[in-house]
């Protein structure tokens, strides 16, 4: 890899929209002189014009296999998420990226060493390519991201440097395997960056400002039999990045019914049960009744928080179903039963029988 220290290049031609929930950001990007590939810039903007930020934003790359977008006017998509992480961590490598940050942009980028700063540039890249999820895949000589591997002469031999990207690596892989997909930084506004010429890397960009507080987040699951006369629960799981508590009182739930074996919103369906839950550790029933019938039964929850943003979003569960009647038992054919006379005429038969038959023996 190496700077680019060309003057301003022609601006690249903004690619056809591939992420829906990506916006289109040009501006120039000056690189900053650290050991990191890194660059800032003033003059983000979307293509209406709006600016990106009032306040300088920071990039940092995050693969390592292509060209750093430094001193070069460029165009991203904003928002990338994990279209932007070159790895298979997924989600889990967009919360990797927010808690590495959060712990170690202040200490071993703006105000570290030289070798710190390297360090923690490094471990973008083992999470932006390398990581999976897993502790094993954070490996300080493993992998397509690793000091060895990349030639990186004025460091390779620094004991200080090794020192602090074996303190970063051990520190990841004992945090971030157990690390919630949903972490995100309450300290700095972070976003992916994808850049739109896929010869130039992608990028965290970070402004030095808290993001605004984040809405609750609930995580629904029902469970039970899928018969009419059963019942079935509802329960969830209740997060907010700003650990903000929740609202027992507040949160509502909805049992939704639907001939459809996925829906999207309670609005695709037909409520038939509604109300407060009382709290993440409260599990809420419904009784199935013939209604629902041959129809999917699911759990939306609305999470609340007692301060900070509120309500979230509604999610919905997976669905239980179809439901079904319970098979009617069988009714066992009664035993014909005998008369007082009757049975009084059976006994005299079978006594004149035994007679006859010890006749029979004593002749």
């Amino acid at each position: 890899m190496h700077k680019i220290v060309s003057a301003l290049a022609a601006t690249l031609a903004i690619a056809a929209p591939i992420f829906s929930m990506a916006a289109s950001l040009t501006g120039y990007v000056a690189y900053t002189g650290d050991p990191v590939y890194s660059g800032t810039s003033s003059d983000l903007q979307y293509p209406d014009g709006t600016p990106y930020s009032d306040l300088p934003v920071l990039l940092i790359c995050i693969d390592h296999t292509t060209q750093a977008p430094l001193n070069v006017q460029t165009s991203f998509f904003s928002e990338a998420g994990t279209s932007a992480i070159k790895g298979s961590s997924g989600a889990a490598g967009i919360s990797a990226i927010h808690w590495l940050l959060d712990q170690y942009y202040m200490t071993y980028y703006k105000n570290g060493s030289g070798q710190q700063q390297r360090a923690l540039q490094y471990a973008l890249w083992e999470i932006g390519n390398d990581y999976d999820g897993s502790a094993s895949s954070i490996n300080t000589t493993l992998g397509t991201s690793h000091p060895g591997s990349n030639n990186d002469v004025i460091y390779a031999n620094d004991p200080a440097f090794i020192t602090a990207y074996q303190a970063l690596y051990q520190s990841m892989a004992a945090t971030l395997p157990t690390l919630p997909t949903t972490y995100r930084s309450t300290t700095y506004t972070l976003d992916l960056f994808k850049n739109q010429n896929p010869a130039l890397q992608n990028m965290v960009a970070l402004i030095e400002r808290a993001p605004p507080n984040a809405a609750p987040m609930a995580i629904p699951s029902i469970a039970g039999t899928a018969h009419v006369g059963s019942s079935v629960t509802g329960t969830y799981t209740y997060t907010d990045n700003n650990s903000d508590a929740e609202n027992p009182n507040g949160t509502t739930y909805q049992f939704v019914t639907s001939p459809n074996p996925t829906i999207a919103s309670s609005s695709d369906g037909t409520v038939v049960a509604n109300g407060t839950t009382g709290g993440a550790g409260n599990g809420v029933t419904y009784t199935l009744q013939p209604s629902d019938l041959n129809k999917y039964i699911y759990f939306c929850v609305t999470p609340a928080a007692q301060i900070g943003a509120t309500p979230g979003l509604e999610v919905c569960s997976g669905a239980v179903g179809p439901v079904a009647n319970i098979a009617s038992p069988q009714t066992p054919t009664p035993v014909p039963s005998l008369g007082q006379w009757a049975l009084m005429a059976l006994t005299s038969i079978l006594a004149l029988f035994g007679m006859a038959r010890v006749r029979q023996r004593r002749s």
